[in-house]
């Protein structure tokens, strides 16, 4: 097995078995025979062993194995990557000092990646003070052009609705719901394309409807709207763009315009694809009924 399929495979199998995953790759460690395939691996090694696991010294000890086990000088790319892991792996492991030999946008990547592990191991406030250290690092600039900046916009994205799904949160979390949200779309503007900024406008709008803030998601949502109408978006992205307009609409009393906004989501759901059609049913079931106001 190639390493190709072999991270394709791990992808597809690590949320059912993530500790057999993480040994396979371990013992494949191998195969990485070039600098550019050495992010791919280790990212992968970073998402097992730190959110699915919660193993992160273990995790660390791996990259550094494999770091000893390479048959190549790895270049300066490989090099940042392979010290970046173990360092988020560390700090989430509650080594603060981790972090101390990267540079800012190293260390904005490393905060962001470990604040989404922590979250997913239920260590919500010690993703909160990941993720807020990387917004506040981030705020000081990034390069042009940076990765860290497509880092942060992703990772800001999943926070928000990882967040948002939580049935009991706390209202601190419900800030850095907000917080989040807020970041993504600033961040997939200037790492993104406006099918990322549509969709971070809907993830806003989402988020301000979770958080009880009716009035404050029409603007989001109906931005959502007007980025999918300028860039002739498919009938998939319409849909969740009127339905989320709808959804705030209905929240703020708003009988008439909800009642538009659900015929056009409905038009456009009729217009998708029948294999993407289960992908819009949460917000389908969400939008309710014309008679739902």
């Amino acid at each position: 097995m190639d390493l190709e399929t072999l991270l394709k495979a791990a992808w597809n199998d690590h949320a059912d078995d993530p500790q057999a995953v993480a040994d396979r790759l371990v013992a494949n460690g191998h195969q990485v025979a070039t600098s550019a395939q050495v992010a791919p691996f280790v990212r992968l090694l970073v998402h097992v062993y730190g959110e699915h696991l919660g193993q992160w010294q273990r995790g660390a000890d791996a990259i550094n194995t494999l770091r000893q086990q390479l048959a190549f000088a790895p270049d300066e790319t490989a090099t940042a990557a392979l010290q970046k892991a173990v360092a988020t792996l560390r700090y989430a492991g509650g080594d603060a000092a981790a972090l101390d030999g990267l540079d800012g946008p190293q260390r904005v990547s490393a905060l962001a990646t470990a604040a989404s592990a922590l979250l997913g191991r239920q260590a919500s406030t010690l993703a909160i003070v990941a993720f807020t250290e990387a917004l506040r690092i981030a705020e000081r600039g990034l390069p042009a052009g940076s990765p860290t900046l497509r880092d942060l916009a992703v990772t800001s994205n999943n926070l928000a609705a990882t967040w948002g799904e939580k049935p009991h949160r706390q209202p601190n979390e419900t800030t850095a719901m907000l917080l989040a949200a807020h970041a993504a779309l600033k961040y997939w503007k200037l790492a993104g394309t406006w099918l990322e900024e549509e969709r971070a406008e809907y993830r806003l709008a989402r988020s301000l409807l979770q958080a009880g803030q009716a009035d404050a998601a029409m603007d989001p949502a109906q931005r959502c709207v007007d980025v999918c109408m300028r860039n002739g978006a498919p009938a998939f992205e319409l849909f969740f763009a009127y339905a989320v307009l709808g959804m705030a609409q209905r929240a703020a009393g708003q009988t008439d315009a909800f009642h538009r906004s659900h015929a056009a989501a409905l038009a456009q759901w009729q217009q998708v694809p029948e294999e993407d059609r289960a992908w819009c049913q949460d917000d389908l079931a969400a939008l309710g009924s014309p008679t739902a106001i």
